[in-house]
């Protein structure tokens, strides 16, 4: 009989656990989420039964994270950075890089960088892909040994009722990775 592995999960910028909840409907158990706004932490925890901090993501390190893994897993980390720098609208109106929000992709990083978990994802908007802070991230992921990629997607597409596109990444250090295929069952919007 084969062994299911064991797999864990970190949620980082989790807002109410949209992310989280999905992870979990699928299986994957998530141990904690991490959101700077508070007012979420009701929400997340009781519709997903995973710890809440309520914490900046640049004063979280690794080792405060290493609590929510054990020897044995597979350790995910995911997350989806606040998209407002990088969404077309902000560009429009602001065209300018930088502010608090610009470096979280950074912190998420920096945040893989000190956990070292086997697998990453994270989902943001299309925009992001043409940006240098997103190439950044890419080289230095591949520099950490990890096979990654990436694309954009059309929801509809994955059957999801919104009639948008999103960033996709995963990252691995088991192997190569890739998003699936869309599926046959288009979602009409």
């Amino acid at each position: 009989m084969i062994k299911k592995p064991k797999i864990a999960t970190v949620d980082l910028f989790c807002g109410v656990g949209g992310l989280t909840h999905g992870l979990k409907k699928a299986g994957i158990k998530v141990r904690a989420g991490i959101d700077l706004d508070t007012s979420c932490k009701y929400a997340y925890e009781k519709n997903n039964k995973a710890k809440f901090i309520g914490e900046d993501i640049s004063k979280i390190n690794g080792e405060d994270l290493a609590k929510f893994w054990k020897e044995d897993e597979i350790k995910v980390l995911v997350g989806c950075a606040p998209c407002q720098p990088f969404s077309a609208h902000s560009n429009k109106v602001k065209n300018k890089e930088g502010g608090d929000k610009w470096n979280l992709l950074n912190e998420f990083l920096r945040i893989a960088e000190e956990t070292k978990p086997s697998i990453i994802s994270m989902e943001n908007v299309p925009n992001l892909s043409n940006k240098d802070i997103f190439t950044n991230f890419v080289n230095n992921l591949k520099e950490l040994g990890y096979n990654v990629t990436y694309k954009n997607v059309y929801c509809p597409d994955y059957g999801i009722p919104q009639k948008r596109r999103r960033l996709v990444l995963l990252a691995s250090k088991l192997g190569e990775i890739s998003l699936i295929p869309p599926t046959p069952y288009k979602i009409n919007c």
